[in-house]
């Protein structure tokens, strides 16, 4: 999009027009404006999107298979080898066209990636996979035999059927090859019933908690907590009572949810879930999955109008940001009776006067699966800069155009004529939407984590009506932990009756100093952070201080000793990912009461034990962890 807003930019200096066509942008007032407003200026200035049709490609798919093969050559083999092997057998699954050789031999060769992980089960899927396509005779024995490895370590009781078809396709290879599976065939068969395999890993997570008693106005919520207006905070959450360290607020399903685009080789792109062995759409080479309900489901969502958009926007290297605001409109267009409906539906929600309820449903309810609530999340519009709207209503368009010409959305693809999309109400519509979506996702969509070794990472991104109502602390009072198809919000802090509940922005005060966090929370945010830690400059956490000089009485030393006795041993714990001690979060959570009660902040001791708990938390969520060889 550079290359496209770059050559729109010396179009219209070179017309004299940059001038007249800024003014005449800051004078318009609603998305849809802004949306017809820019496609007259890209048929103006021919600036005319590039359809890209993205097939199947066998010979992608051969070069990706042999990017593979030479890592998984490669000596010494390790687990992180394995993977990468892995993900691009999985890409070269994905570019392979149905029926084919190609994707046959790509099934067959991430087998081979998968016996070695120990994940056997998913080893004779793809086994099965490729004996169903058009695999070479030669090489079938190998897959027999690699399966009748799979089955003997899965004390499996049909091992000996298998064992019969490798023998019968071993008469079909060379001499020597046949001598070599025939001796390891041998070796498997051999095997004593004791023989020990290493087991296949599963990590369930634990059940979701519960929520004492439920919000009235917010279902998904505790009615430990209300929703509140004024013009200092804007919409914020207030505590209704006590609320003690741990206590759950809120579990909330997002309205939606996307993968990160580096994880579809990984990740079900419906469920998000781990998937070693994904299984590709038939169509387009971005969306797999972990199986064929998960396939069928997304299709039915809105895979079958994102499948030919999506290549076209990767063309053209749009971001997660762009591809879930079509998602986005999809679905709100397929929550609506109608497109009319859906209008009539906006403008309630801009017309309300109540800036409290905003979003809210008829019934007196904010919904977190209706799409209402998103409308009536912030956007900053009014804040944004007329460069900033441009730029975002050219990305909108262009969604617009692939959306328009594509896909099946407005009945059968419309032709590709900037003109004709201009004059249909509909189409400047769902753009007006789009765009929308492209001011309120900065600002209120939240990542959706996982545990990767030591670290949190991104899993996708989700739409959370509700968690976006929270305002911004540098220093949180409470978490957010992200499980399967939910996340949860745990109280860190004693809350008083009364105090705003404050999530992170991702601007910590311990990690990021305070000018710094300060400009990145304005530049995305629009707002100047003014929390306790911003006013007093908390250092950063190496200049934090301990307890030990921050007590006042020194009695008090001896009880945080106590408290903090088994910390250090809970460290080791959290570090190495075991938790099986289910005393340690109400451990971790006392230690905080303590602390709270006895020193003032900041102190280095409370980021630590906060540190751990979080970690503690989210080793009972999502996890990405590679087997071992």
């Amino acid at each position: 999009m550079e290359k496209v807003l770059d050559a729109l930019n010396a179009k219209i200096i070179a017309a004299n027009k940059h001038q007249d066509l800024f003014l005449k942008y800051k004078t318009l007032h609603t998305d849809e404006d802004r949306i017809m407003f820019t496609l007259n200026v890209m048929l103006e200035y021919n600036i005319i999107p590039q359809v890209c049709d993205n097939k199947k490609d066998a010979k992608e798919s051969e070069k990706l298979r042999e990017q593979g093969n030479k890592i998984f050559i490669s000596t010494p083999l390790k687990n992180y080898t394995c993977v990468e092997a892995l993900k691009l057998y999985t890409k070269s699954i994905a570019y392979a066209p149905y029926p084919s050789e190609q994707l046959a031999l790509a099934y067959a060769n991430r087998s081979a990636v998968l016996i070695k992980l120990h994940k056997y089960k998913l080893c004779i899927q793809d086994i099965d996979r490729t004996l169903a396509l058009a695999y070479p005779n030669n090489l079938r024995a190998k897959l027999y035999v690699r399966k009748v490895e799979c089955l003997n370590a899965l004390k499996n009781p049909n091992v000996e059927d298998t064992i019969k078809e490798a023998q019968y396709w071993l008469e079909k290879v060379s001499l020597d090859n046949r001598k070599k599976l025939n001796e390891k065939l041998k070796s498997i068969k051999n095997m004593l019933p004791s023989q020990k395999f290493k087991k296949e890993k599963f990590m369930k997570q634990a059940p979701l908690p519960k929520i004492k008693t439920h919000n009235i106005e917010v279902p998904c919520a505790s009615d430990a907590i209300t929703i509140k207006y004024n013009d200092k905070y804007g919409r914020h959450i207030v505590a209704t009572r006590k609320i003690n360290p741990g206590e759950v607020i809120a579990i909330e399903k997002p309205y939606s949810l996307i993968l990160t685009p580096d994880n579809i080789y990984t990740h079900c792109s419906n469920c998000l879930e781990v998937s070693w062995a994904n299984i590709p759409c038939e169509y387009c080479t971005y969306a797999m999955y972990c199986s064929e309900e998960c396939k069928a489901m997304e299709w039915k969502k809105y895979h079958d109008i994102e499948c030919a958009i999506f290549p076209s926007m990767l063309k053209m290297n749009f971001v997660k940001l762009d591809l879930f605001s079509l998602r986005l409109a999809i679905q709100a267009v397929r929550e609506a009776t109608s497109i009319q409906e859906l209008r009539k539906e906006l403008e309630e929600v801009d017309s309300c006067e109540d800036p409290r309820t905003k979003g809210f449903s008829k019934n007196g309810m904010f919904l977190s699966d209706k799409y209402r609530s998103l409308l009536g999340l912030i956007t900053n519009t009014e804040k944004r800069s007329v460069q900033d709207l441009f730029r975002r209503s050219l990305d909108a368009s262009f969604i617009l155009y692939f959306l328009a010409t594509c896909s099946n959305m407005f009945g059968n693809p419309l032709k590709k004529d900037l003109s004709v999309l201009i004059k249909n109400d509909n189409v400047i519509f769902v753009g007006g939407l789009i765009l929308r979506h492209q001011q309120l996702i900065p600002s209120n969509i939240h990542s959706f984590s996982e545990e990767c070794g030591l670290d949190a990472v991104e899993r996708g991104i989700a739409a959370m009506p509700f968690f976006s109502l929270i305002n911004h602390s540098c220093n949180p009072n409470i978490l957010r932990h992200s499980r399967s198809n939910y996340m949860i919000i745990y109280v860190i802090y004693p809350i008083k009756k009364g105090e705003q509940l404050y999530d992170n922005y991702g601007q910590h005060y311990a990690i990021t100093p305070k000018e710094e966090r300060q400009k990145e929370l304005l530049k995305q945010y629009y707002f100047k952070c003014n929390c306790l830690a911003c006013q007093e400059d908390w250092p950063l956490y190496y200049n934090l201080k301990s307890f030990k000089s921050l007590i006042k009485k020194k009695e008090d030393e001896s009880k945080i000793n106590h408290v903090l006795r088994k910390f250090n041993n809970y460290v080791d714990i959290a570090t190495e990912g075991n938790i099986s001690d289910k005393h340690i979060v109400d451990d971790l959570l006392k230690m905080i009461e303590v602390l709270y009660d006895l020193v003032p902040m900041p102190c280095a001791e409370m980021n630590n034990v906060v540190e751990t708990l979080k970690r503690v938390y989210d080793l009972n969520g999502n996890r990405f962890e590679i087997p071992d060889l």
